[in-house]
């Protein structure tokens, strides 16, 4: 057992990044492969180390397509506010509490991509085979409500993880750093 309480904090982060990042990764990919699964795709692929998902077959049509662009944000995100719901505040757990806070913010975040690229869109500059910019090009969505719809669910989450306790908890431990 690392005795050290900033030694004890790093490795915990350390783990916690590295264990969420690998979580996040399965998920994002996930979420791809079981649109790609209800659409009737033969074989799918998934890669954690490559960050990709590849599937051959299937039928898709402009809504389905679409769905297969945002799953792979929403599935993270609805796993994250299942996370916030089921969070226990009180629990004292160094790892816990930090592992908790790294997970949230690792799956909500990146309903920011879907806040950001959508303004891109709007100026010209998207990133070209992006899932956002993909998904805008399916569904001719007018990228504001895009926005909008992301910065809902961002906002929904920090909204969680403040009320839920993830937030304090988090910086609670860092501050005990300070006092030792």
């Amino acid at each position: 057992m690392i005795k050290n309480r900033k030694a004890r904090i790093l490795v915990y982060v350390l783990v916690s990044a590295c264990i969420v990042v690998l979580l996040y990764i399965l998920c994002h990919e996930t979420g791809h492969a079981a649109v790609a699964y209800f659409c009737g795709a033969d074989t799918i692929h998934i890669s954690i180390t490559g960050a990709y998902m590849n599937s051959s077959g299937g039928s898709y049509n402009r809504v389905t397509s679409a769905m297969l662009n945002i799953a792979g944000m929403l599935f993270p995100a609805v796993i994250s506010i299942i996370y916030l719901l089921l969070y226990k505040r009180e629990k004292d757990s160094l790892f816990y509490r930090l592992f908790s806070f790294l997970l949230v913010a690792a799956f909500s975040m990146p309903a920011a991509a879907w806040i950001l690229v959508p303004v891109l869109y709007m100026l010209g500059k998207a990133p070209m085979g992006d899932d956002v910019t993909k998904f805008l090009d399916v569904t001719g969505m007018n990228p504001v409500i895009l926005i909008l719809f992301a910065g809902g669910l961002l906002a929904v989450s920090i909204f969680l993880a403040w009320r839920k306790g993830i937030i304090r908890n988090y910086w609670e431990e860092l501050r005990k750093v300070e006092q030792v």
